[in-house]
């Protein structure tokens, strides 16, 4: 049986699922949102260039990236990248790091399994965030 969720919202409860009424859902989407944009634009040119460069390693990589990684790739010191994900993982909307060292989630991707699969242009498929 095939049920059409799209634009519904579910929360757990006790074991059950309980329908999040569209109001509620679409003003904390909003709110979201906005959150996210004004972590965006808190972002330099540099800082973005890193983010972009980790979702683009990471569909073909298949593993955790680190900072040495990134900062060979990108002709960059290693300090200065660190800082980097340092700064974005905080920002708890682009980057985590689940052991501490290597990148394993960076928006949209990640490199566990979320029971989300997303494809990309070129056919690879890979997990969301």
């Amino acid at each position: 049986m095939e049920k059409d969720m799209k634009h519904k919202l579910f929360a757990g409860f006790r074991g059950l699922m309980v329908r999040i009424p569209p109001l509620l859902s679409e003003l904390g989407a909003r709110r979201s949102e906005r959150g996210a944009r004004a972590n965006a634009e808190r972002l330099s040119d540099e800082e973005r260039r890193v983010h972009h460069h980790v979702v683009l390693k990471m569909v073909p990589a298949k593993a955790p990236i680190t900072a040495e990684m990134i900062a060979s790739d990108l002709a960059m010191d290693n300090e200065r990248v660190k800082a980097i994900i340092d700064k974005l993982e905080s920002l708890k909307t682009f980057l985590y790091r689940s052991d501490g060292r290597g990148i394993d989630w960076a928006y949209p991707l990640s490199l566990e399994d979320t029971g989300m699969r997303m494809s990309a242009a070129s056919g690879e498929r890979f997990f969301a965030a």
